[in-house]
Parts: C-alpha cells; sequence; structure tokens
C-alpha cells in the first residue's frame, strides 16, 4: 500500500471516528437536556404531564395497579397525593394521601372538588384514560398555599404604618415561616405597604409585570396571586418561593428552560473542543514524532553522520527490539526504508570517495615517478652536452640523443594516456569506423606487440578461427587496447607467463576476444577497480613503460566502439579478459 493512500486512509479514519464521537456527544447532550427539561416540565406541570406519565408507566400486578417509583417520589417532592379510583369513586390506591382527605367519592361530589364548587383545602387534578382495557381515574391534589395566604391578608390586612403592612401575629409567622412576602398597591400599582417584601421582588407594578408574575411563575424566584378590591381600587400581592417546585431562578430574563439549553451547549462544546484537541494530540503524536524523526535523520545525514538517530538504549527509534517497526512509524515504511537506503549508499560512497581519493594519491605518486625518472635522464645528458668542460665525439652525441629520444617518447606516452583518460570522462566517440577482418588483423597486431624486447620470445599464443570473421572497428583504438592488454599481461606477472588469444563468433553474429594468461591472477578487490582511473594494480616503479592507465583507457575505448570488456580472476588461477561486441542489426 502507498503512503499516499495509507496517510489518506488514516486521515479519513480519523476524521470519521472524531464525527461520530462529536455525533454521540451531541446524542448524549440532547438526550441529558430533554431529560432535564422533562424534569422541569414535570416538576412545574405534574398535573398534566406527570399525570400522563403516571398512567403509561403503570403495570397491573398482582396486588392491583403499580405506578412508577420515581414518579411518585415527584409527588411526595410537591408535598402533592395521589389516588386511584374505581369506576364507582372508591379509592383503590393511595399515596402520600393526608388524613382529610376522602377515601371514597360520590360522583357529584369529585366534579364540585374538581370545578372548586365545593370548598377543598387542595387544589384537585383529574386524570381519565383508557389503557389496555381499562379506564384509569388518577386524583392528583396539592395543599393551597396562596389562596387561603391570600385571603387571609386581605381580609385581616387593612392597616399600614409607614410602608409596614400590619396583621395579626398568626399570619405574618405564617408568611415568614414559609419564606413569602405581602405587598398592598395603590390603584396605579405603586406599593403602599409590605410584609418581608425581597429585593427581587419590584415596589412598582406595570399591567404586563403584574400580569406576567401570576402567568409564569416559574420564570421568576418567586410564584405570587393577587386579589383586587372593587371598593377601594387597590391590590393585594402574596408570593412564596419556588423552592417547592424543585427550581428557582434569579434573573427573569433567562428560565430554567433555557439555563438547562445553554448548558447543554456549553458542555457539548467543551466535550468537542477537548475530542478535537486530543485528536490533535494523537495526531501529533502518531504523525509528528516520525516526521521529527526523519527531519533529525536528514539532518544527521547532512552533516556527514550515516546512523539512524537512536534512543537512550542506542536503538533506532523507529524499531522495537524485535527489529519490527513501531506502530507509530509503520504508516511511514516506505519512506523510512528509502531513506535506510539512502543511508546505505551514502555510506558506500563516502567510502568509495575515500578509497578513491587514497588510490588518486597513490597514482599521483606513481605518475609523478614515471615523469621524473625520464626527465631526470634527459636533464641528465643536457647538462653532459652543454658541458664546455668536454669535447664529446658524434657517437657518444647520438648515443646521447638516442636515450633523450627514448626518454621523451615515454614522457609524449604518459601525457596521452592522461589527456586521452579525461577525454574518456568527458564522453568521446569513435572516429569513422570501418569493416575489418578480424582473424588477420588480429594476428598481424599481436605480431607487432610481441615485437617489444622486454616480453620475450613465444609468450604470445594465438587461437585463430577456422573462418573469416568480420567487424566494424576504429583500427588505431583497437591496436591501442590489444598493446594495452598485452602489457597487462605480460609485463605484471613472471617471465615465464604465457598469453592466450581466442577470437570467436558467437551464434547470433557477436564478436569476442579472450585474453588468458597462467600468470598469478589478482584479487577480488583489485580484479574490481582494474579498469578505475585512479588504480595501479602493480607496482609503479616496477617498470618504465606505463602509466596505470592502460586498462582504464582500454575500457573507454572499447566502450566507444560499442562493445563490453569484463575481468575474471583469482589468485594463482591467472586472469582472463573477454572483449564482446553484440551482432550488429
Amino acid at each position: 500500500m502507498k503512503i499516499r493512500r495509507r496517510l489518506t486512509l488514516r486521515f479519513v479514519l480519523h476524521s470519521a471516528i472524531a464525527g461520530l464521537v462529536v455525533l454521540l456527544i451531541a446524542a448524549v447532550t440532547v438526550y441529558w437536556v430533554l431529560m432535564r427539561l422533562s424534569e422541569i416540565t414535570l416538576s412545574d406541570n405534574f398535573a398534566s404531564v406527570g399525570l400522563e406519565r403516571l398512567v403509561e408507566s403503570s403495570k397491573l400486578g398482582e396486588d392491583g395497579i403499580v405506578f412508577d417509583r420515581k414518579l411518585l417520589e415527584q409527588v411526595k417532592h410537591n408535598n402533592g397525593w395521589l389516588q386511584s379510583l374505581d369506576e364507582n369513586g372508591k379509592v383503590e390506591k393511595s399515596y402520600n394521601k393526608p388524613s382529610d382527605v376522602p377515601v371514597q367519592y360520590n360522583p357529584g361530589e369529585l366534579a364540585a372538588y374538581w370545578r372548586l364548587q365545593k370548598d377543598f383545602p387542595y387544589d384537585v387534578y383529574l386524570w381519565i384514560q383508557e389503557k389496555h382495557g381499562r379506564v384509569y381515574t388518577l386524583l392528583y391534589g396539592v395543599p393551597k398555599e396562596l389562596e387561603p395566604l391570600l385571603q387571609a391578608v386581605s381580609e385581616e390586612g387593612s392597616a399600614y404604618l409607614d410602608g409596614r403592612l400590619i396583621l395579626p401575629e398568626k399570619i405574618r409567622n405564617r408568611i415568614r415561616a414559609r419564606g413569602g412576602y405581602a405587598q398592598l398597591l395603590d390603584p396605579e400599582g405603586r406599593e403602599l405597604a409590605a410584609l418581608n417584601r425581597p429585593e427581587s421582588i419590584p415596589d412598582t407594578y406595570t399591567v404586563q409585570e403584574l400580569a406576567l408574575r401570576s402567568k409564569y411563575p416559574e420564570r421568576y424566584e418567586y410564584r405570587m396571586d393577587f386579589a383586587y378590591d372593587e371598593n377601594t381600587g387597590r391590590t393585594w400581592v402574596v408570593g412564596l418561593p419556588n423552592k417547592a417546585e424543585g427550581h428557582s431562578s434569579k434573573n427573569p430574563l433567562i428560565s430554567a428552560e433555557m439555563r438547562i439549553v445553554l448548558a447543554g451547549i456549553a458542555g457539548m462544546l467543551g466535550a468537542v473542543l477537548l475530542i478535537f484537541a486530543l485528536l490533535s494530540f494523537l495526531n501529533a503524536l502518531r504523525f509528528g514524532a516520525p516526521m521529527f524523526h526523519m527531519l533529525a535523520w536528514l539532518d544527521s545525514l547532512g552533516r556527514g553522520a550515516y546512523d539512524e538517530p537512536a534512543d537512550c538504549n542506542g536503538r533506532p527509534r523507529s524499531r522495537l527490539s524485535s527489529g519490527k517497526w513501531r506502530r507509530r512509524y509503520s504508516t511511514f515504511a516506505e519512506v523510512m526504508l528509502s531513506m535506510d537506503q539512502l543511508t546505505v549508499i551514502l555510506r558506500r560512497d563516502e567510502e568509495r570517495r575515500r578509497q578513491t581519493e587514497t588510490l588518486r594519491e597513490e597514482w599521483i605518486t606513481g605518475i609523478t615517478h614515471d615523469l621524473k625518472t625520464p626527465l631526470s635522464s634527459i636533464k641528465g645528458y643536457a647538462h653532459l652536452l652543454a658541458e664546455d668542460a668536454y669535447d664529446w665525439s658524434p657517437e657518444e652525441v647520438r648515443k646521447f640523443s638516442a636515450i633523450m629520444l627514448e626518454k621523451s617518447a615515454h614522457m609524449d606516452t604518459l601525457i596521452s594516456d592522461l589527456a586521452m583518460t579525461y577525454r574518456q570522462r568527458s564522453g568521446i566517440h569513435a572516429p569513422q569506423m570501418e569493416e575489418v577482418e578480424m582473424n588477420a588483423w588480429l594476428g598481424n597486431a599481436l605480431v607487432q606487440a610481441a615485437a617489444n624486447p622486454e616480453y620475450g620470445e613465444g609468450r604470445i599464443i594465438y587461437q585463430a578461427p577456422d573462418q573469416e570473421i568480420t567487424a566494424s572497428i576504429y583500427r588505431p583504438w583497437m591496436e591501442r587496447v590489444v598493446g594495452n592488454l598485452t602489457a597487462n599481461a605480460l609485463l605484471h606477472n613472471s617471465s615465464d607467463t604465457r598469453l592466450t588469444v581466442r577470437l570467436s563468433e558467437g551464434a547470433d553474429g557477436g564478436l569476442t576476444i579472450i585474453f588468458r594468461d597462467n600468470g598469478q591472477g589478482m584479487d577480488e578487490q583489485t580484479a574490481a577497480n582494474l579498469f578505475e582511473r585512479y588504480y595501479r594494480g602493480g607496482d609503479t616503479a616496477s617498470t618504465t613503460n606505463g602509466s596505470g592507465l592502460g586498462m582504464a583507457i582500454s575500457k573507454g575505448l572499447v566502450e566507444a566502439m560499442g562493445g563490453q570488456i569484463t575481468v575474471s580472476s583469482a589468485p594463482g588461477k591467472g586472469t582472463e579478459i573477454r572483449l564482446s561486441w553484440d551482432a550488429q542489426k
């Protein structure tokens, strides 16, 4: 799998997981908000919502009807009571029933309580619903608090002094015990007198303020009721705290429901931010750490340190002790492998560079020696000829001149070899190639090479083929190659070494020339570096007829003519150099 696809899948997967988590958080938030709103609705309006839920959640057991325990606790929390009636008005089940509540109702009596036609110290709510073929009749009652208190205040509180409402001690104690307040307003809605009025309660009412506070008590800290006196135009106001309903609101602008919604939104946003912060941290840990590791690795490579950055235990940070990738680095496995290969290549190239520098220094030392030796001879004989103290004979002058010419020719050969190697380095192409019958040509070239007195006689054996073989070559270059390969075999081995040259034609029409000697051979390193420009397999001082560039030049010339040159050798088993050309198409 390519790294682009793997990274794409990882980021898509992470985004999908983050999206699912966000949706889950949103679902939990919505569920929590709905539950809280349901609790508020149940607490504020149990007479309609709670009774319906009681019927919906009820079950028939062996002992009769069974209601939900949480809903019954809400009835008790509201300081109310609950009764279940049969079709005849008889109470089947009761919960939290006070002693003054009947256990049997006549049809007219129950309707009178419900329609407030008969005095009853409780507000009564009736719920009738059919379920599973049975008619459920629930009677829910809560003590009347505001109405009796308002009636007592309006009947007994006719006097006031210095803004203080004068009431009987009993009524004052009832108001204070319940944390309530009482007010007397003039016809314009201004407060004439008050008892125990909190700071959050206004001392002047508009029509809208009075209507809203009495109609929507759940929005305020206190629920209230009022009575209007037609004779005086005054209004009596009595209020009690909403604590009995399970909530209070000191800010009339933000209702309890809105606070729940805002709390849910704030919680959801906080959770989403936390999730994204955690996801960012995990992404930084999973993707950032490997990237910083690779950047540190590249920096170390730039500084010439070719080892992967390691941890405190000396182990590469991307690997486990078993050698496997660490999980966070497995995503970048291809990149890590490429950097590992780059490290190997750079280390190998650095080693080759050091070896090349060493070989070049050795080669320069050798070639300097090879140039200085004939130059010293030329300079010495030139001084002799220029010396006035001697009167040289013509024969001596010719002898000295011949030696100087020989040394000059050797220096010219060295310089030509240097020029040829740099021409090959810049890229050369063979001049006009010509078709040559290789059988006879190679035999003549070997005869000319064998004429060198330093080789000795009978050391070159030519195995000619039976048929004529034609090839396209450039003669001067090919003669140079044959001379270099012959010199390499005969000058760097013992005097009894034999060189066998075999010419053959392949089945596909290609040409092969093999130079095989039975000399001392070469080790693997020498054979691998035989055709390098700065490598001399033998001692530079062993002969004055070489530059150390012959094999590099031969390789370049053969390749420029479209051929290939290879070597195979082993210590004590001789050396074989093979020249090959593919068939011309």
